[in-house]
């Protein structure tokens, strides 16, 4: 049986979606493993287009919070995160 979404989740995923495919596609061009300073450079170009970092962790974390995001990111191999970044568009 589908439940289908509340109209929250819905503008909610509308809002996030431009950030987390546009993470999805820095994170396809980088090499695996990702050093730290690969990691951060992603945040630096999610932020100077005024991304959403909270829909990025919470795609990769199920969390609202944690470590720092980068380094979240660099621990991540590749496909795992791109995974998890498919599974929340």
């Amino acid at each position: 049986m589908n439940v289908p979404l509340a109209p929250s989740a819905t503008r909610s995923l509308t809002e996030e979606r431009p950030t987390l495919e546009r993470f999805r596609e820095l994170r396809d061009r980088t090499d695996d493993p990702l050093s730290p300073a690969g990691a951060k450079s992603i945040i630096r170009e999610l932020k100077a287009v005024g991304g959403n970092l909270r829909a990025v962790r919470r795609a990769l974390t199920g969390r609202e919070s944690g470590p720092e995001l980068w380094s979240v990111i660099a621990a991540l191999p590749r496909e795992e995160t791109l995974r998890r970044i498919d599974g929340a568009l």
